[in-house]
This record gives structure tokens, C-alpha cells and sequence, in this order.
């Protein structure tokens, strides 16, 4: 490694604190020398290599992946690393469509791209942008990393959307009692064109009367939104039926 690279040692090779790391390359470690060193260069790439990329070779052909491609990516080459994504991902979507079709044997038998060859290829193109300190991380390698932890719409997202839309409902259906409109979980569900049965689970028993007879408290009769210095209803209120 030349003298001017990340994590490197003035007199060549790489410096104490990277070395200490590859010796142990565990968060344990990295922890302890990253708290006591804070302002250390610590270069982290540990897996790939020629040596490996040898032995893959015969792993790599079996499921279409060309071994320069994984050249390319071990040397950073972000050209190489979005190629190399893209086809992954692609690899994922057929072995997907494989496994809806009841071809879920075919991973088994090694006739579809197994998980653990993807995060090594993954994992490969994350140590070579760290060794060659060129930390861009092309947007197709993030959604195949993306996707390969929990995809698009993850547990969180969709508690978080789910509390977006009860508070939608809950205004919403405010703003019609004010109107004199009794609302109901259909008429809400067809305005936010999702199942009643979905806006049903956003509230516990008689929870939904409760938070729409709140809420209505913010509108006049004609449905329009009451200023805070004309409303009767408290700051604190407001934040708990937000909660």
C-alpha cells in the first residue's frame, strides 16, 4: 500500500492501528481501538483478494457472474460495482419469481444464487472503496445492500406510515363531525383508498370516537381549521392525539 493511503504508516505499509485491527477484525476490537484512538486512520478491508477471487472462480461462472466484473469491483472501479449490483439484483428478482413459483428447492440445490455468494460480493466492493479510500458509494450498490438488509419498506416505515394515516384519519374524520357528518371506518378507508379492516387496526375499541369527537374540536362548522387563539383546545391536547 503506498505511503500516502488511508491508514498507511509513514514508513510504509499500513499503520499500527490498522494492522491491530485485521489481526482481530471483530466490532469488539474495532470498538475498543476506534473509542481509544478517535482521530486514528483505521483502514477496515479485510475480505477479497486475487487469492480469493481465484478460489471464486468456479463458484462465480456457476450462476453467469463474470470474474473481471469482480475484478473491477475489488479494485473500487464504481462502473464495475454498479454492473456487478445491477446484475445481483436481477439474480434476486429471478430467484424470487423461482420461489413464488414453487421452486424454492432450487436454492437448495444450488440452481439459484445463494444469499451468502451475493453479501460476499457485497461485502468485497465495500472493503475495495475502503482500502482505496474512495468512499462514493455508487446508488446501485446501496439499494442491493438495501435490499439485502430489509428492502424498501421496513418494520419501522411501516409503523411509522401506519401512524401517519391514523392521524390523517382521526383529522379527517374531526373535520367531518365538525361538518355534522358522523364518520365511519369505510367512509375514511374510500378517502384514504385503503381496507376499513386496515384503518379498523389503527384504533383500539372506541379509540376512533374518541380521537375524531377531539379532533373536531379544531374545525367550525363549515370543515375549516379553527386558529389556535380562538380554540378552546390546549397545545397539550393536540400532541396527545398526535400521539
Amino acid at each position: 500500500m503506498p505511503e500516502s493511503g488511508y491508514g498507511s504508516d509513514i514508513t510504509g505499509g499500513f499503520n499500527i492501528y490498522s494492522k491491530a485491527y485485521k489481526n482481530d477484525p471483530s466490532i469488539e476490537n474495532y470498538i475498543k481501538l476506534r473509542r481509544e484512538n478517535p482521530d486514528a486512520e483505521i483502514e477496515v478491508g479485510v475480505i477479497g483478494g486475487i487469492d480469493q477471487l481465484f478460489f471464486m472462480e468456479s463458484e462465480l461462472r456457476r450462476f453467469a457472474i463474470d470474474p473481471e466484473l469482480v475484478a473491477g469491483a475489488m479494485d473500487a472501479d464504481p462502473s464495475a460495482i454498479s454492473e456487478l449490483s445491477l446484475q445481483l439484483m436481477e439474480k434476486m428478482i429471478e430467484r424470487r419469481k423461482l420461489s413464488k413459483g414453487g421452486g424454492t428447492h432450487l436454492t437448495r440445490r444450488g440452481l439459484a444464487i445463494p444469499d451468502k455468494l451475493i453479501d460476499w460480493i457485497i461485502c468485497c466492493s465495500l472493503d475495495a472503496l475502503s482500502w482505496t479510500d474512495n468512499l462514493e458509494v455508487p446508488r446501485d450498490l446501496i439499494v442491493l445492500i438495501r435490499e439485502r438488509l430489509c428492502g424498501s419498506n421496513p418494520e419501522y416505515e411501516q409503523a411509522s406510515r401506519a401512524h401517519e394515516q391514523r392521524m390523517r384519519a382521526a383529522i379527517m374524520g374531526g373535520q367531518l363531525k365538525a361538518r355534522g357528518i358522523t364518520p365511519t371506518l369505510r367512509m375514511l378507508a374510500g378517502l384514504l383508498r385503503v381496507a376499513p379492516s386496515t384503518v379498523k387496526r389503527w384504533f383500539a375499541e372506541g379509540e376512533f370516537e374518541r380521537e375524531t369527537e377531539r379532533w373536531s374540536r379544531m374545525f367550525d362548522e363549515n370543515g375549516a381549521l379553527i386558529p389556535l387563539t380562538d380554540t378552546k383546545v390546549s397545545l397539550r391536547q393536540i400532541d396527545t392525539a398526535q400521539r
